[in-house]
């Protein structure tokens, strides 16, 4: 039973951090009300995570785990079909992700509270390598021209259309996203895929 409350609790001190790190920021943000939110006390919290920077990286590396899953899951559920992977991998930004990060990537708006190798710049590069590198894998079994700066210029064009859906009101912005997406697939392929 010790185990289950522990378990419990350590699941209140991250998803109270998550929603208050996401909406609020992370410097804006004391233990002290972490703390009272998410009904524990300061030793159960720093027994779950002895430094802020700790809660921090685990409020990341479960954001990260969220993104891997899904598309780690995108990839699978098309096996033999990149192209429609790719297509799916957008597509899901434009149906899930939008709404659920109206204040834009937790990593980049993480990374830009910090300087050097603080944990949060060090997870946004991770998780945006690993998502790129999916990518590029992707383009590469298309056999694209250019796989590489494909990769990266569709990660950009996520990253804009995220910090778009923030800050602008653009009525169109999903399939303005889906439009230059396909095209950055498209003018690469040298055969129809």
């Amino acid at each position: 039973m010790a185990d289950r409350r522990t378990s419990d609790a350590r699941e209140r001190i991250l998803t109270t951090a998550d929603r208050l790190f996401y909406d609020e920021g992370i410097h804006a943000v004391g233990i002290q009300r972490i703390v009272e939110e998410a009904a524990v006390t300061r030793v159960t919290l720093y027994r779950h995570f002895p430094s802020k920077d700790d809660l921090v990286s685990a409020y990341l590396s479960r954001r990260a785990d969220h993104d891997h899953a899904q598309v780690d899951g995108i990839i699978a559920a098309h096996p033999d079909d990149p192209r429609t992977a790719l297509t799916e991998l957008a597509t899901a930004l434009t149906r899930d992700d939008f709404a659920g990060i109206s204040r834009g990537c937790p990593f980049i708006n993480a990374s830009a509270e910090f300087t050097g190798s603080h944990p949060a710049r060090v997870h946004a590069a991770e998780i945006r390598r690993w998502v790129v590198e999916r990518i590029e894998e992707l383009l590469r079994r298309l056999d694209h021209r250019d796989p590489v700066a494909a990769a990266q210029q569709l990660m950009m064009v996520r990253t804009g259309a995220v910090v778009s859906g923030a800050l602008d009101a653009n009525d169109r912005l999903s399939a303005d996203f889906l439009q230059a997406w396909e095209k950055l697939i498209d003018d690469g392929l040298t055969r129809t895929a």
